[in-house]
């Protein structure tokens, strides 16, 4: 079973594996979820070359990324890329994103529906174009 943690905005700050010695924070809330730990994390894992969860640095010299999404169960999710939303089509939970590294940056992707999808962990990836 996971935890999850919503602000009082109903958005998702964090899932954990234990509702004990947890302090909140004024207006937010802890729901039970029946899915383990695994389970919940992996409803929404964008990766690029098999790293998800993390910055991934890569040369500039690499001029398109391929940003894999996995999304089981759905048709389409709508990501965040730099604030900007963007609807990637799914094909049986599965689609990408290709991304233009020809200049120095940093991408942020993440969850549109954050009341849906947790920003955080796999569900959230940076990366940064040297």
């Amino acid at each position: 079973m996971v935890y999850i943690i919503r602000k009082a905005d109903q958005t998702i700050k964090t899932f954990q594996t234990r509702d004990d010695d947890t302090f909140l924070d004024p207006g937010e809330v802890i729901e039970p979820s029946p899915l383990s730990f695994s389970e919940y994390a992996e409803r929404l894992v964008l990766s690029l070359d098999g790293r998800s969860g993390e910055t991934v640095i890569v040369p500039a010299e690499v001029k398109e990324l391929t940003v894999h999404v996995s999304c089981p169960g759905e048709q389409s999710v709508d990501l965040l890329i730099n604030g900007t939303p963007e609807t990637v089509s799914l094909t049986k939970g599965i689609g990408s994103i290709i991304l233009s590294a020809d200049a120095p940056g940093l991408f942020i992707i993440k969850p549109a529906d954050q009341t849906k999808y947790c920003p955080a962990g796999q569900a959230t990836l940076y990366i940064e174009v040297q």
